[in-house]
């Protein structure tokens, strides 16, 4: 592309001194070519191009003019040096370096143009010394003029590229803005209905309670009451997050295609380094995978990490602990176990861990937790004909295993076999 481009622009040209050589428009594009392609060598950008264009001007004296290729190659070579010593003079003189200093730009393109064409005229046998300071002038004056017009190219290309960035830029702020204007307004109603909420979770927590433990029939009447303010309560807070759900459900992508397990425990890192600055904490979290599994379901096993993560943050009460979670597969399976070093579970309380109610998490307020954060998680692994179990002995720790069946839950990238870890140091 560069080569045709030199080559086509190469036509518009002038015999400065009444012989062969002559002054192209080329290589204005050729260096601006350069500057463009700025991972592109110099030298081996123009060589190419220089070889390119060369050949095209011998075939096209033999074609358009009935010159015989020998006639057209000795007419032609020698712009194939001047190509060659613009390269090396281009590369030597470090000119990609020099576009924040134009002064400096200026004169190495300039000495380039000058040293490439004294080298062609030298191989034309031109470099008659009595003129020479006449050729010197028209080669000064033509490589200073090709030198300006480059660089005032660039900028210009480089300015517009930059006014569609900033376009663009700003364009997606705008819409960024309008979408958090809109996430605000859904916020507010899940604000206002969040101590509805714990309120019904926590009556319906007594009723269950009540239940369990046997009423007379002189309670039933204050069971029917408490039961009627839960529905009452569900009902408004139902009200409220079909709204925030419809709203929500606009802005937010589905989910679909699925996401590589890599990335979704990045994202659990990411919360997970914010919750530790939150509780002022020093935990070590330790992460391995396998990076080819890609998860259908990602959104339940962003929830299911971040409760069992979340849980391991909390049983740490000592200046440092370790968090580690580690996926692996077992044969038609895929293993993850979350464990922390913290306080560890009671073996007596094991049993009723994914019970309904059941916390040893208490509140600023000393109000104890609503305990549904593991029933969720147990929910959502049986959801996906999944199990989990858990091992911990008191002061020693925690360990949940979760074993989650391959088919309908995974897929499997083949590009990748190799085991892959990172961990984060506080």
């Amino acid at each position: 592309i560069t080569a045709a481009l030199a080559a086509l622009t190469g036509e518009l040209y002038f015999y400065p001194f009444g012989t062969n050589f002559r002054f192209t428009v080329g290589v204005i594009t050729l260096s601006f070519l350069v500057l463009y392609f700025f991972h592109i060598p110099e030298i081996v950008l123009i060589l190419f191009s220089g070889l390119g264009i060369v050949i095209f001007r011998i075939l096209l004296s033999c074609i358009v003019r009935k010159s015989t290729f020998l006639v057209a190659f000795n007419l032609h070579y020698p712009a194939f040096f001047f190509y060659l010593a613009y390269g090396i003079f281009l590369k030597a003189g470090k000119v990609k370096t020099l576009l924040k200093a134009p002064v400096n730009f200026i004169a190495v393109m300039t000495l380039a143009d000058i040293g490439a064409n004294f080298i062609e005229l030298a191989v034309r046998h031109e470099m008659n010394l009595i003129y020479f300071q006449e050729v010197f002038n028209s080669v000064l004056g033509v490589g200073l003029i090709r030198s300006i017009i480059t660089l005032s190219l660039y900028w210009l290309i480089e300015r517009y590229r930059l006014l569609i960035l900033r376009e663009e830029h700003e364009k997606r702020y705008a819409e960024l803005i309008e979408l958090l204007s809109e996430l605000k307004a859904e916020f507010f109603y899940i604000q206002k209905s969040s101590k509805d909420l714990e309120d019904a979770m926590r009556e319906g927590y007594q009723i269950y309670q009540s239940l369990a433990l046997g009423i007379t029939d002189s309670e039933v009447i204050s069971l029917k009451k408490k039961a009627l303010n839960l529905a009452r309560d569900i009902h408004e807070i139902k009200k409220d997050y079909l709204r925030i759900l419809a709203g929500v459900k606009e802005l937010l992508p589905e989910e679909r295609g699925g996401m590589k397990l890599t990335a979704v425990l990045e994202i659990i890192k990411s919360n997970t380094q914010r919750l530790i600055k939150t509780l002022g904490k020093d935990v070590e979290l330790i992460i391995q995978t396998v990076p080819d599994l890609v998860v259908i379901n990602y959104f339940s096993m962003f929830s299911i990490l971040n409760n069992l993560v979340s849980n391991a943050l909390d049983a740490i009460e000592e200046e440092r602990g370790i968090v580690k979670i580690k996926v692996s597969l077992d044969n038609d399976s895929v293993v993850i176990s979350v464990f922390d070093n913290g306080k560890g579970i009671d073996v007596k309380d094991l049993p009723y861990i994914f019970e309904p109610g059941f916390s040893t998490k208490y509140d600023k307020n000393g109000l104890i937790s609503t305990g549904l954060g593991m029933v969720n998680v147990k929910n959502l692994i049986e959801d996906m004909k999944g199990r989990i179990s858990v091992v911990a002995a008191h002061a020693k720790g925690t360990k949940f295993e979760i074993y989650l069946p391959l088919k309908n839950n995974f897929t499997i990238l083949q590009e990748d076999k190799h085991e892959f870890s990172f961990d984060d140091s506080r």
